[in-house]
C-alpha cells in the first residue's frame, strides 16, 4: 500500500518572493517544482496554459504568477472537484473547490485563471485554443493520466511543454506515460523532485 505523502503547507522562507504567498496554499507541489512551473509559464508566448488537476490551487497560482511575469496568456484549470480517492490515498471533493476559490481571490490569480469545473474528456472535445504548456496532476492511475493526455494532445502546439507530477513511482500512470512518450519522439528535459518535464520538438 502506498504511503501518503505529506501535504505541504505553510509559508517557506526559501520560496522566491514572487511565490511566497503561494507556499501557504495546501498542496504537494514542492518549492523546486513550483519554480520550474513558474519559469515555464513565464516563457509561454502564444496559446494558453492548461492544468489538469488543481486541488486547492497551489500549482494554479504558480502558473498564474508565471504567466503574469511573462506574456499574460490565460491559465485554464481543469478540475471537477468531485469526491475522489487517489491512488496514494488522497481524498478530494467539493470542499477543495471552496478553498480553490478563496486562494484564487487571496493571491489575485483569479485575474489570469479560468476554472473549468469538469473533466478533460468533456471540455477538450470542443476546445479551440492551442495549448503551449500542459501540466497534468489529476488522476494518477495509468488509465486516468492517459485519458487526460489523449484528450489534450490534439490541441498541443508544436514544441509544447508537458509536465507530469508523481513520476517517482514506476507503478503509477505518470511514469508509464513518460516511458511511452519518450519512446514516441518526446524528449525528457529535466526531473525536479517527483515532477518530469517533457518537450515535443518542433518539426523541421
Amino acid at each position: 500500500m502506498q504511503a501518503k505523502l505529506p501535504c505541504l503547507q505553510g509559508k517557506h522562507a526559501d520560496w522566491p518572493e514572487a511565490l511566497s504567498d503561494v507556499a501557504s496554499i495546501k498542496g504537494w507541489l514542492s518549492r523546486d517544482a513550483a519554480v520550474l512551473l513558474y519559469r515555464l509559464a513565464s516563457e509561454v508566448r502564444e496559446g494558453c496554459i492548461v492544468e489538469v488537476g488543481s486541488y486547492r490551487g497551489r500549482s494554479t497560482a504558480v502558473l498564474a504568477r508565471g504567466s503574469e511575469k511573462g506574456h499574460g496568456v490565460p491559465v485554464y484549470a481543469v478540475e471537477p472537484h468531485e469526491p475522489f480517492v487517489g491512488p496514494r490515498g488522497g481524498e478530494f471533493g467539493p470542499e477543495d473547490r471552496a478553498a480553490f476559490f478563496r486562494n484564487m481571490v487571496r493571491t489575485g490569480a483569479y485575474r489570469t485563471v479560468r476554472l473549468l469545473n469538469t473533466s478533460s474528456e468533456v471540455v477538450a472535445r470542443g476546445w479551440r485554443e492551442p495549448v503551449a504548456l500542459l501540466w497534468i496532476d489529476g488522476d494518477h492511475s495509468y488509465e486516468g493520466v492517459r485519458r487526460d493526455f489523449d484528450a489534450w494532445e490534439p490541441h498541443l502546439l508544436p514544441g509544447c511543454d508537458l509536465v507530469l507530477d508523481d513520476t517517482d513511482d514506476p507503478g503509477l500512470g505518470p511514469q508509464q506515460l513518460v516511458d511511452e512518450l519518450t519512446g514516441a519522439g518526446w524528449t525528457e528535459v529535466v526531473r525536479v523532485d517527483r515532477v518530469a518535464h517533457l518537450r515535443r520538438e518542433r518539426p523541421n
